[in-house]
C-alpha cells in the first residue's frame, strides 16, 4: 500500500489553499496525499496516527510569540490558528517517530517545535551582507547556492556538497535546539536545513525542492524519494491502519 502523506495547508480568509507542486511531488514520489486543514488543532493527534507521514508545507510568517518575542515592524501576515495545528501535528508526529519533511516555513515551524528561535527579519535583523533569499524570479529557478555538512542525512541524500536552490522567504532559523543538527548553509550563513538524528526522518529545508521538480531536478526528486523509503519503512514497523 502506497503511505498517505498529511500535507498541511494556508488559510486566506474563508479559503484553503494549497501550491499544487506539493501534490504532483508526493503522487511522482508514490505517496497519496490528504490535505490537512486549520481549525482541526485539538483533533491533531487522530490526524498523526491516520497518516504515514507528513509536510509542513510553506507560507506566511510564524507568530514571534511562539520563542518569546515581540513583533518587529517588519513582521509579515501570521495565521495564529495555522500555527496552532502545525506544531501540534508535529509534537504528535515526532511522539509517534513518523517521518517529517518541513518545507520553507515548515522548516521554521520544525525549529520552533523543537524549542527553537526564528530571525523575524533577516534583512534587518542579520549583521552580514545577504544573498537575495526572496527571489523575483520564477519559482522552478535556482537562485542560489547551499552548501551540505558532511555527513548528515542531507549529505547521503544530495550525494553533494553544493547544490543549487530557490528561495522565497524573509524569516530564517536564528538558535536551533538539539537533537536538531544544520545540515545545510547559504553562503552567507543564512541555515538552509536541519535535521535530527535522534528520529527516523525529521528534516527541514528553506527553500522548494516541490517546486524545483517540475523542472526535473534530481537532487528534488531524491529528496521526495527518501523522504517516502523512510514513510515505507516507518509503516512497516508499525501495524497499518
Amino acid at each position: 500500500m502506497k503511505p498517505i502523506i498529511g500535507i498541511t495547508s494556508n488559510i486566506d480568509s474563508t479559503v484553503h489553499t494549497l501550491q499544487n507542486t506539493y501534490i504532483q511531488a508526493v503522487t511522482a514520489a508514490g505517496g497519496v496525499p490528504l490535505l490537512i486543514p486549520t481549525g482541526v488543532e485539538n483533533d491533531a493527534q487522530q490526524i498523526t496516527t491516520l497518516v504515514d507521514g507528513l509536510i509542513v508545507s510553506g507560507g506566511g510568517d510564524l507568530n514571534p510569540q511562539l520563542f518569546n518575542e515581540e513583533p518587529l515592524p517588519q513582521l509579515g501576515n501570521v495565521t495564529p490558528e495555522r500555527d496552532g495545528i502545525e506544531l501540534e501535528l508535529v509534537r504528535h508526529m515526532l511522539t509517534l517517530d513518523k517521518p517529517i519533511l518541513g518545507i520553507c516555513r515548515g522548516h521554521q515551524v520544525l525549529n520552533v517545535a523543537f524549542g527553537g528561535t526564528l530571525y523575524q527579519d533577516i534583512n534587518s535583523q542579520s549583521t552580514n551582507p545577504l544573498l537575495q533569499h526572496d527571489q523575483k524570479a520564477k519559482r522552478e529557478h535556482q537562485s542560489h547556492a547551499v552548501h551540505i555538512e558532511k555527513g548528515t542525512l542531507l549529505a547521503s541524500i544530495t550525494a553533494s556538497e553544493k547544490i543549487m536552490v530557490n528561495s522565497f522567504h524573509h524569516q530564517a532559523l536564528k538558535d536551533v535546539p538539539s537533537p536538531l543538527i544544520v545540515s545545510g548553509k547559504a553562503s552567507d550563513g543564512i541555515i538552509e536545513s536541519v535535521e535530527s538524528p535522534e528520529h527516523h526522518f525529521v528534516v527541514g529545508v528553506q527553500w522548494h525542492p516541490e517546486a524545483l521538480m517540475e523542472k526535473d531536478d534530481q537532487v528534488s526528486m531524491r529528496l521526495f524519494s527518501a523522504y517516502m523509503k523512510a514513510c515505507l519503512e516507518r509503516m512497516g514497523a508499525v501495524e497499518y491502519h
